[in-house]
């Protein structure tokens, strides 16, 4: 599964969120392996295993709410430019 196809289930069974900002990079350790760094823009507070199932129950190393967005928005886009997949989805009103 893609990190857009676990955007969209997350989209899709949580009313709280409301958007997400991604990007995948390719792991320090084994340049083969990806992992992605989420934002997800909430309407109130999710849980860690909110999160989880919103994502279809995959792995989530590291969930913790954002404080200072400006230093967490520089790390999340550090590598944005060295051919990353990245993007940033809303949740379509119906």
């Amino acid at each position: 599964m893609t990190v857009r196809n676990w955007i969209t289930k997350l989209l899709k069974t949580s009313n709280k969120v409301e958007n997400v900002f991604y990007v995948s990079e390719r792991d320090k350790g084994d340049y083969n392996n990806l992992h992605a760094h989420m934002l997800i823009g909430t309407n109130t507070d999710m849980t860690y295993k909110e999160v989880k199932y919103g994502l279809g129950n995959v792995s989530v190393g590291d969930y913790q709410p954002i404080y200072d967005s400006e230093d967490v928005c520089k790390y999340v886009s550090k590598h944005i430019g060295k051919n990353v997949d990245y993007d940033f989805v809303f949740k379509e009103l119906s």
